[in-house]
């Protein structure tokens, strides 16, 4: 059951800086790793590389170089949340390719849950369409330890071309699912909750608030995957459920069917479910059918 209402715990990003160096702070003391030489070491060795390669980078508050190239000034920013598609490949600083994304399929995530924390840091200055030569040190890359297939060594700053493909907002992917599935919307309301009458009842007026319900249900990601299916009592304004079910339903009369949509802040938000199955960030669909008024 996913439906349950849920806590909520919000991780922001300067939270996430601090925890970073924390954690490689700690785990170079156990190590009796001098911490402050090795930040330096990093510092030196991207500086005589931007020296001998004429750039001339931005740089941030945690110690990432960038040089951005080909200006999108009429491109959006990106927003916590945002899926993004970008290609990218990844140096030592001698010039050693040692990763990159996919040919011809560029490697998507969430913009504020990175697989490489420069990747976010890199595209807080970027906008869609335009590209970047980034120099990360160790910390804000693969940290003491090194990448798993020991390409890239422990301690070693890095430099990565990126190119950021495509961004998607949350309404962009509720627009984009809509269409795709060649819906007609019934009625949107001011929190961007979408009705699609699959089976519309004419008479009488839509349930509202303080109705004990029974509705079966389908929930499904936009990418079509099904999460969960089932039966249950709702009663409609109640905090039971997610917002965004309870407020598609309390539009609806009994014996309609119809597809809602939502957005994740109806839904289970920036953490998503524990076990991820609905990730963050997640807009959400459900097809309900209304069978029960008490």
């Amino acid at each position: 059951m996913f439906l349950k209402k849920k806590e909520r715990f919000f991780m922001k990003k300067t939270i996430s800086s601090i925890l970073i160096l924390c954690v490689v702070y700690l785990t170079s003391c156990m190590k009796g790793v001098d911490e402050v030489a090795k930040q330096e070491e990093n510092k030196k060795q991207i500086q005589e590389y931007l020296t001998a390669n004429n750039l001339t980078p931005t740089r941030d508050t945690l110690g990432l170089y960038a040089v951005i190239r080909d200006f999108n000034p009429g491109a959006k920013r990106l927003t916590f949340g945002d899926s993004v598609k970008l290609n990218y490949e990844i140096y030592l600083l001698d010039g050693t390719k040692v990763m990159s994304s996919e040919a011809g399929k560029p490697f998507e995530y969430l913009f504020g849950y990175p697989p490489l924390y420069a990747f976010d840091l890199a595209l807080n200055w970027m906008r869609v369409g335009e590209r970047a030569t980034v120099l990360a040190p160790y910390y804000l890359a693969f940290l003491s330890g090194g990448s798993t297939d020991g390409k890239i060594p422990g301690y070693a700053p890095i430099r990565i071309e990126i190119e950021l493909v495509s961004s998607k907002s949350e309404n962009d992917q509720i627009s984009e699912y809509i269409a795709r599935k060649g819906y007609e919307v019934g009625l949107t309301t001011g929190e961007n909750v979408n009705i699609v009458w699959l089976n519309k009842v004419e008479e009488g007026d839509s349930l509202g608030m303080g109705k004990q319900l029974t509705v079966a249900y389908q929930g499904f990601l936009l990418s079509g995957k099904k999460f969960d299916e089932g039966a249950l009592n709702h009663l409609t304004g109640s905090s039971e459920h997610i917002k965004g079910f309870d407020r598609g339903l309390r539009k609806m009369k009994l014996g309609e069917k119809a597809v809602i949509i939502f957005p994740s802040k109806l839904g289970y938000g920036e953490t998503g479910t524990p076990d991820r199955i609905i990730p963050p960030f997640a807009p959400l669909a459900f097809e309900v059918e209304i069978t029960k008024v008490n």
